[in-house]
């Protein structure tokens, strides 16, 4: 019997040791993850949180970087290493980092590697927004996948002096309300811009170079659909910048707009602007304590670039052992609904809680805490339009996505202009423009009278050899791809 036992204790023993030697062969994986903006306070608490989830869920877990723009551009341009980063069409740049070979090519290894990550994530998106030359090399985020503009108005101020604001509004309509703001109030500029202007102003095109070769949304349909023209042609553009030049001159817009950094929120203004979505400014309070109310007054309009406002891409130096850990975490970002709000709102029970608002609906209240040491945008840690609404929102992403249905689509596709063969003329342009950017987008420049001298400078820099040569790359790939 006792022999019996020892045999027993022994095979015990071999198979305990087995499994432990299993085990040593698949050790946690760690991902160094790029993300976008400064580092919360509460960094350390809310990863570490998040780690024990993903550690048990699927053997992965991260190192969360927070990067500016800035230190983007640096850190790539080393060659630093990481595993994953954020990217998009405004900061690291996914076209100039993909051109360069620096992503990892996921195309067939994210349908097999992370099934359920290529599945939730539409098509179109992969297609378009993560892909060059027909390969994918980035993992689209869902979020607000076209651009609408929208004017936001110091709600009371105006329902004081008799003026509802509407849902919708055409650009033009808004002078009649400045005028009104200027002759009811005098402490504050009814539009108080800084150097960069309206958010989104410009986004009336889709920008294939800088800011002086575009494709406007309201020529689809028309026989120039597919051509690439210089901005003073986008007709809809150029009416911006000269109402915005009138604005000025009547004394609706600061005089130091172009040499303004920021507008404080502490700053009372009668008009802001921001790019957002149907029901973003419902209830909304900020800027000195005041009332918001939005009106759109462009969009939706859809193109490659405002679907890659952000996406994740894999360092292409990564082994494909790290490849696929970067992808089942996404993959488990965009499916666990717990997993990608413990990232995108943090702790549960310290940064916030689910509660049940008045339609019956689990949403997510941010303490105080949350609010003052974990707060974000919610675009970088992954997708929100799976995430648990916050309980101040009066938003539907359904119903913000069926409206992308009516959306102005590009009918470029998923074209990404390369650069590489007129970098020296693409430098020298975008320089031109941004002598001139700060005073185009406050209205302190007349454009009818400058243009002259800027359609000049910009011949002389070379942009009639970028013009063509962005033309011969997209007339190429709309021949290859339609």
């Amino acid at each position: 019997m006792k022999k019996t036992w020892s045999l027993i204790l022994t095979l015990v023993l071999v198979l305990t040791l087995g499994a432990g030697a299993a085990c040593a062969e698949e050790p946690v994986r760690k991902i160094i993850w790029w993300v976008y903006g400064e580092a919360p306070i509460d960094t350390r608490l809310v990863v570490e949180k998040a780690n024990a989830y993903s550690r048990e869920k699927i053997g992965v877990e991260v190192e969360l970087i927070f990067k500016t723009d800035e230190q983007f551009n640096t850190d790539m341009g080393a060659d630093t290493y990481y595993d994953m980063t954020f990217t998009s069409d405004w900061c690291n740049s996914f076209a100039v980092n993909a051109f360069d070979e620096r992503f990892y090519d996921i195309t067939e290894l994210v349908r097999t590697a992370a099934p359920a990550l290529y599945a939730c994530i539409d098509q179109v998106y992969w297609e378009t927004a993560g892909s060059v030359n027909g390969r994918i090399y980035a993992v689209p985020t869902l979020k607000d996948m076209a651009s609408e503009q929208y004017f936001r108005f110091d709600k009371d101020r105006y329902e004081a002096i008799g003026i509802t604001i509407p849902e919708e509004m055409e650009f033009r309509d808004l002078e009649p309300m400045l005028k009104a703001y200027r002759e009811h109030y005098d402490d504050v500029y009814p539009l108080m811009l800084a150097r960069g202007g309206l958010t989104g102003m410009t986004n009336s095109c889709q920008w294939i170079v800088g800011s002086y070769l575009c494709s406007p949304y309201a020529l689809a349909g028309t026989e120039r659909e597919n051509q690439i023209i210089p901005f003073w042609e986008d007709e809809e553009l150029m009416e911006r910048y000269r109402l915005l030049h009138r604005w000025y001159t009547l004394g609706y817009i600061n005089p130091d707009a172009a040499t303004t950094e920021t507008i404080g929120a502490d700053i009372r203004a009668g008009v802001r602007s921001g790019s957002a979505w149907k029901g973003y400014y419902t209830g909304y309070s900020s800027w000195a304590g005041i009332n918001v109310e939005g009106s759109r007054y462009a969009g939706p309009n859809m193109s490659v670039a405002t679907m890659r406002g952000a996406m994740n891409a894999i360092n292409a130096a990564a082994s494909e052992e790290q490849a696929v850990a970067c992808l089942r975490y996404l993959e488990l970002l965009n499916t666990d609904r717990d997993f990608g709000d413990s990232l995108r709102l943090g702790v549960v029970g310290v940064n916030f809680n689910y509660i049940v608002n008045d339609q019956g609906k689990r949403v997510a209240e941010r303490t105080e805490q949350g609010a003052a040491n974990w707060s974000m945008d919610g675009f970088v840690t992954g997708s929100v339009r799976n995430a648990s609404c916050s309980s101040d929102s009066y938003y539907d992403w359904d119903e913000i996505y069926e409206g992308y249905k009516h959306a102005r689509v590009s009918t470029l596709g998923a074209f990404t202009f390369n650069r590489a063969d007129v970098e020296a003329e693409c430098a020298a342009c975008g320089a031109v423009m941004a002598k001139y950017t700060a005073e185009l987008l406050t209205g302190t420049m007349d454009i009818d009278a400058m243009l002259p001298t800027i359609r000049e400078e910009l011949k002389t820099a070379g942009i009639e050899s970028v013009q063509a040569e962005a033309q011969r790359q997209l007339d190429e790939y709309l021949r290859t791809n339609q």
